[in-house]
């Protein structure tokens, strides 16, 4: 995958957090046959160059995929410039390189649809602004799973200053996880809801901007979203414009939700089976189908007699 260029000081913590990582996972290509010894260099290196706080962030990684836990993403609020995602979690691959830098981009007015229950959106006529504080606003209230399975946690929050009801978000995104045509008639698992910190999942509504920086290591280019470890990232302005690759854009938005929660509960991409055929749930469909009939849902036949 092409990369636009990058800061040296993000390459030094992100080529620092990929080598704590392997390390930890026991693998020491470059860096000789002592993980820990080599693990402590790398943390050192950014010490010198980016400061104390990203080289903690190594030692972290390292300690996490040694010990093999996960390590969630910090907030928004907390991001530095060296902070990166986990280059192993299951992501959501842009299908073209981005551009080198450019002006920071405008304010775009987008017709976004008649917003239908359930989207969140405050008005038709939305803007979609580049990029936001970062801040977020967790959506209040709490709610059980409502099916036997394998239960996970759900904290949703929108980011600050986008036109969307917080609360009518949550509800759009927890009605999608536990239809009857979702994860749960998949794979079995089911969805509460909590607006506390001890969750297992996270669903963010993001600015293109915040969403490129909650899902580094990837490129996102401002257009696409992703899964990233416990955290599903939905670009606003895929959430308030669709895909010119779907005609129903409530459809698109439940496909949304189902694909890049799906990374973050263990699935993987999956690809177009035939021209015609419908896709799976994680096949990537936002920039194309690749010629697969559009399908928001894991289990689409479920209930059907």
């Amino acid at each position: 995958m092409n990369r636009s260029p990058q800061d040296p000081r993000r390459a030094m913590a992100a080529l620092g957090l990929c080598l704590a990582l392997g390390l930890g996972g026991g693998v020491a290509v470059t860096m000789g046959t002592e993980p820990d010894a080599s693990a402590a260099v790398v943390a050192g290196a950014v010490d010198d160059s980016l400061g104390v706080e990203a080289g903690d962030a190594i030692r972290n990684a390292y300690e996490a995929a040694r010990s093999g836990n996960r390590v969630a993403p910090p907030a928004p609020e907390l991001l530095l410039e060296a902070d990166v995602g986990d280059p192993a979690a299951p992501l959501t691959s842009p299908s073209a390189p981005s551009a080198g830098k450019a002006a920071p981009p405008e304010p775009v007015r987008v017709d976004a649809p008649t917003p239908e229950p359930g989207s969140g959106l405050l008005g038709a006529d939305i803007i979609v602004e580049p990029k936001l504080s970062g801040r977020l606003v967790v959506a209040t209230g709490s709610r059980t799973a409502p099916a036997k399975g394998k239960v996970w946690r759900v904290q949703i929050a929108v980011e600050r200053g986008l036109p969307v009801d917080p609360e009518v978000f949550a509800e759009a995104v927890l009605t999608t996880l536990n239809d009857p045509r979702g994860w749960n008639a998949a794979d079995g698992s089911t969805f509460a809801r909590t607006d506390t910190d001890e969750y297992d999942a996270r669903v963010v509504l993001a600015s293109p901007g915040t969403t490129d920086r909650l899902c580094l290591p990837l490129d996102t280019i401002g257009e696409l979203s992703c899964g990233i470890q416990e955290t599903a990232v939905l670009n606003f302005k895929r959430w308030a414009t669709g895909s010119t690759a779907w005609n129903d854009v409530a459809r698109y938005r439940q496909y949304l939700v189902n694909h890049e929660v799906g990374h973050v509960i263990g699935h993987h991409h999956d690809r177009c089976r035939g021209k015609g055929k419908h896709a799976t749930v994680m096949v990537q469909q936002t920039t194309t189908t690749s010629g697969c009939v559009p399908e928001p849902w894991p289990a689409p036949d479920a209930g059907r007699e």
